[in-house]
């Protein structure tokens, strides 16, 4: 009589810890770099939160589930928040190709912490696009691109151009094609 209840002891401890493994969700890897980071990117996909240079408007409103705060056949930008511990904005560029530029600005309430993400977007980018080069203060990543050529992709910690005390951190973004 005790093997039964032990057996029967040992399935429902399994099945709890089945539930209880099936349950859990699993962690992204972008979740990996901190959540200011995964806020920001939000997918793995494309170069820029699942977005590639070159895409349509139409793919970009259907991936930025907010209204812009200004529009036009050209021109998408957004605002963002973070909780309390970021904001950033986006600013979409359209050609007659498509997505041609994205530029973010992304403030970091505790500037103390703007290193940290700074270096999760480095770490980042390095990982998919190889070891970026350094260029007048900026990381500089050269991705190529079916519809562009040489995309680059610009990544700066501005925080010093802030001069008032207490001030955010800001680092910013940059991606477009090389010209000539």
């Amino acid at each position: 009589m005790n093997t039964i209840k032990n057996k029967l002891s040992i399935w429902h401890t399994f099945i709890v810890l089945l539930l209880i493994v099936s349950c859990t969700e699993p962690q992204s890897e972008l979740a990996s770099y901190g959540p200011i980071f995964e806020n920001v990117m939000i997918s793995e996909n494309g170069v820029f939160r699942g977005l590639s240079l070159g895409n349509s408007i139409d793919t970009v409103l259907s991936i930025e589930k907010s209204t812009a705060m200004e529009a036009d056949e050209g021109y998408l930008y957004y605002e963002f928040s973070v909780d309390s511990s970021a904001s950033y904005n986006i600013a979409y560029t359209f050609d007659e190709i498509g997505l041609s530029e994205i530029q973010s600005d992304i403030f970091i309430n505790q500037s103390e912490q703007t290193e940290e993400v700074y270096n999760a977007f480095k770490s980042y980018f390095d990982k998919h696009y190889g070891t970026s080069q350094d260029h007048q203060g900026f990381a500089v990543w050269s991705v190529s691109s079916k519809k562009y050529g040489t995309v680059r992709i610009n990544l700066s910690n501005e925080s010093a151009d802030f001069t008032i005390e207490d001030s955010p951190g800001k680092i910013s973004l940059w991606i477009y094609p090389e010209k000539g």
